[in-house]
């Protein structure tokens, strides 16, 4: 096995399990004396430490975090095999010189976020080991709600266990009332209630969203992401497509959830609102409209 690893990608708990998997294999660790870490501001230090003779036994072990990859790769050539180096990284280009050299001496392993089929029987399963019920559907909702984040999910899950108890059941109502919602489940709100006419309802919300730091310009971008699967979707529909899920690549939950919005709108309505979303767009890069007065403006209209 290589004692080098080279770990990446988004899903940062199976991540970090991985690391922690590790870190057991050896007896103790202290940092500074057989621990060491390096980043971009340090990665000068790289070369000693990966070659410098250690204080407290002969297993050392090194955490190498967030250089894109930017150090020089001989220096982990013939390490001795007492050393083990952890590579993170966020993401990587696998066309750069130096992640095909670390792909030669290194066992690389990418961690994907769960897709929502296996996020939905991820969260089934884990709560049937406390022994707590869950429909596939409320299952559905939660991974709606929460996201494909496993750590997420799993703190979630924690509430849940403690809320209904042993041999309890969760249910959406209960799912509402425990968990926390993920921005994009926060926005899908605000889009209900715009399409409900709740305006009033859905202008509270955006200035509950702004209250907690999201950026105006990525509430804008989420919500004409959803106006734009509503116009996608409803001309599907209209066309007679039986699978839109497959089609846009969208999971058939949220299809389920979006048909009943569309059809609130004609597909010319839908239109001048993608077209009210890209002149919004326009102004506020332009500075002719203020970003939380146009984006509330265009809530008032539809």
């Amino acid at each position: 096995m290589s004692n080098i690893y080279l770990l990446y990608g988004e899903e940062k708990y199976d991540l970090n399990q991985k690391v922690e998997k590790i870190k057991k294999e050896f007896t103790s660790l202290e940092v500074g004396v057989n621990l060491f870490y390096i980043n971009s501001d340090n990665i000068d230090e790289l070369e000693n430490v990966s070659q410098g003779v250690t204080f407290f036994g002969s297993k050392k072990l090194i955490i190498i975090k967030d250089t894109n990859l930017k150090f020089n790769v001989k220096y982990l050539d013939n390490l001795d095999e007492d050393v083990t180096v952890i590579i993170i990284e966020d993401s990587v280009d696998k066309r750069l010189s130096e992640y095909k050299a670390i792909a030669k001496i290194a066992e690389c392993i990418e961690y994907k976020y769960l897709d929502e089929k296996q996020m939905t029987d991820f969260i089934i399963n884990t709560l049937k080991k406390y022994n707590v019920k869950i429909s596939y559907e409320d299952a559905q909702y939660m991974q709606n709600v929460c996201g494909n984040n496993k750590s997420n999910n799993i703190n979630e899950m924690q509430k849940l266990v403690i809320y209904v108890q042993n041999g309890g059941t969760v249910t959406k109502e209960i799912i509402d009332k425990v968990c926390s919602k993920t921005l994009n489940a926060k926005i899908f709100d605000v889009l209900e209630n715009i399409v409900n006419k709740k305006k009033e309802i859905a202008i509270e919300q955006l200035n509950s969203l702004l209250q907690q730091k999201e950026p105006i310009v990525k509430i804008y971008i989420m919500l004409y992401k959803q106006f734009r699967q509503l116009y996608m979707i409803k001309l599907l529909k209209e066309k007679g497509e039986k699978n839109i899920a497959l089609e846009l690549g969208i999971h058939p939950f949220v299809v389920k959830k979006l048909l009943y919005s569309c059809d609130k709108y004609k597909v010319d309505e839908l239109k001048n609102i993608l077209y009210a979303f890209d002149d919004y767009d326009k102004k506020t890069k332009n500075g002719d409209m203020d970003f939380e007065i146009g984006l509330k403006k265009i809530i008032c209209m539809l």
